[in-house]
């Protein structure tokens, strides 16, 4: 007879082998020639987390990790896709990262901290998609998303554990 094991105690490295598969593909397409290989880099990055967030036991720390990197991803890789004009490539990248952040507070809403990014990314795509992009000062426009990445990490570092 086979044990029962909890949810997400039956299997272990999920998200260890789910991240060398994720550094490894796109690098495996960009030697096949893939044109923008290294941008799929991000969405594979952020598979690997959701993959540990949904086999796993769902937790949050591995939740906003996939809805941000598999959106920075998909923001870059976008344009290419459906060969969209380079004036479109700003709003749509943090268009795409309002959305990421939106659906983790979709799929966890007893946590809004991940509303205040999502805000401020949609607020500015909005903006830059209306040739205003420049409420934000050129020096700090590169600064912009990895601040807020980097906020969000302080954030689920100093978090208390609710469940």
């Amino acid at each position: 007879m086979q044990a029962v094991t909890p949810r997400g105690q039956g299997r272990r490295g999920i998200l260890g082998g789910s991240v060398l598969i994720a550094v490894g593909a796109p690098f495996l397409l960009q030697a096949l020639g893939l044109p923008n290989a290294s941008a799929y880099l991000f969405l594979a990055l952020g598979l690997a987390f959701g993959a540990a967030w949904f086999v796993g036991t769902r937790q949050y720390v591995y939740l906003v990790p996939a809805a941000s990197l598999i959106m920075f991803g998909l923001g870059l890789v976008i344009p290419a896709w459906f060969n969209l004009s380079s004036d479109l490539a700003a709003p749509i990248f943090l268009g795409a990262l309002a959305i990421g952040f939106f659906l983790v507070f979709v799929v966890d809403p007893h946590r809004p901290a991940p509303l205040v990014p999502a805000i401020l990314l949609a607020l500015v795509a909005l903006l830059t998609l209306y040739g205003r992009g420049d409420i934000l000062p050129g020096w700090f426009q590169p600064m912009f998303v990895p601040l807020l990445f980097i906020a969000l990490g302080v954030y689920l570092l100093i978090e208390r554990r609710t469940t």
